[in-house]
């Protein structure tokens, strides 16, 4: 059974440990819906504090009284978005590009799921230690490697992609599906060799053995993960990314750059029917209290507006989404060509 919870209630607990922010109040200049319906997978973690805080401050500022609704997964979660019972769903980018185009488990459906942003890219790499003797990933053939719990479609694609290109898929052997800490505990203790992570795992690795390093991956590699599947793309990540070596703290060593990896972005989905008055107001109030966000959980540095956009992504963004980010200057000419490329695929006029 779907638990569905008025925000102010659940957020008085999660506020009086993580901080209390108050955003005030206004009346938007156009009809806003009286409600919004976040769909959440977990009550927990730090995805669940900062959608909290934006629940809070749409709230407190827009006068919109919004709940989390509790989904299972995207498979539940988009035919809800496209009927108009809930309003927003955060995923992998895999998930949305399965729906709108009709494959796998949305065969015979017909969606047009639209981002409203993207919240975060996840990159990718099998994390190893010195004493494995490790040191590329050729040499991951005949080891013991461990991926995620089978659920973690994503990751698995990456990882045996990864293999493929570098002639070891067969060669690897005793491929365990464990779950996060099992894995890591797994890796640590030495009953297996290799642990393909999203990086920012590393941190908890860390604690226990900060001499864990990603392998390092090419151009090429990337390349062929991405010809694939359409919901990767191989990148350098940023050096204001959280690992950085020069910014990082912590128990281990932060990462070294430049730093080539796969990667795939989660983000927040709206329905293509959704208001663009709203999602434009939902954005445009976001930032405008970016600064209390922030107060909140410095994760939300994830979110800055120079983020949220991509012209890489392969499932279109919503009209509101556009019109503000054009507003603010950050709407590339590369941003509008995939726009226009992923409407017409999908049918539709821009």
């Amino acid at each position: 059974m779907q638990r569905r919870a008025w925000i102010p209630t659940i957020a008085l607990v999660t506020f009086a440990v993580a901080c209390t922010v108050s955003f005030g109040t206004a009346a938007a200049s156009e009809k806003l819906p009286d409600t919004l319906s976040w769909g959440i997978r977990a009550a927990r973690g730090s995805s669940y504090v900062m959608d909290l805080a934006l629940l809070k401050m749409w709230e407190e500022k827009l006068g919109i009284k919004c709940f989390t609704t509790q989904v299972a997964s995207s498979v539940a979660a988009f035919p809800k978005l496209k009927q108009g019972r809930l309003t927003v769903w955060k995923s992998g980018l895999r998930d949305a590009y399965l729906a709108n185009n009709g494959l796998r488990e949305y065969k015979g459906k017909k969606y047009d799921i639209r981002m409203f942003y993207k919240t975060i890219d996840v990159h990718f790499g099998f994390v190893v230690l010195p004493r494995s003797g490790i040191k590329k990933m050729e040499d991951l053939a005949g080891r013991t490697i461990t991926y995620t719990s089978k659920r973690a479609v994503t990751m698995t694609e990456c990882g045996n992609a990864l293999l493929e290109f570098y002639g070891i898929k067969d060669k690897v052997k005793n491929i365990p599906n464990l779950p996060m800490k099992e894995k890591h505990a797994a890796l640590i203790e030495g009953r297996v060799d290799a642990s393909l992570e999203g990086l920012p795992n590393l941190d908890s690795i860390w604690r226990d053995a900060p001499d864990a390093f990603p392998l390092k991956i090419s151009k090429e590699a990337a390349a062929y993960v991405d010809s694939k599947y359409p919901w990767f793309w191989g990148e350098i990540a940023p050096k204001d990314w959280r690992m950085y070596k020069g910014n990082y703290i912590g128990v281990g060593p932060g990462l070294d750059y430049p730093l080539y990896t796969v990667a795939t972005p989660v983000s927040t989905y709206v329905y293509a029917t959704t208001s663009e008055h709203l999602v434009y107001t939902l954005l445009k109030t976001m930032y405008e209290n970016f600064g209390a966000l922030l107060k909140v959980h410095p994760f939300f540095r994830d979110y800055t507006v120079q983020k949220i956009a991509s012209a890489k992504v392969t499932v279109p963004y919503h009209a509101g989404t556009v019109r503000y980010l054009k507003e603010v200057g950050i709407w590339t000419s590369k941003m509008e060509a995939n726009q226009k490329k992923l409407l017409a695929k999908l049918g539709k006029a821009k």
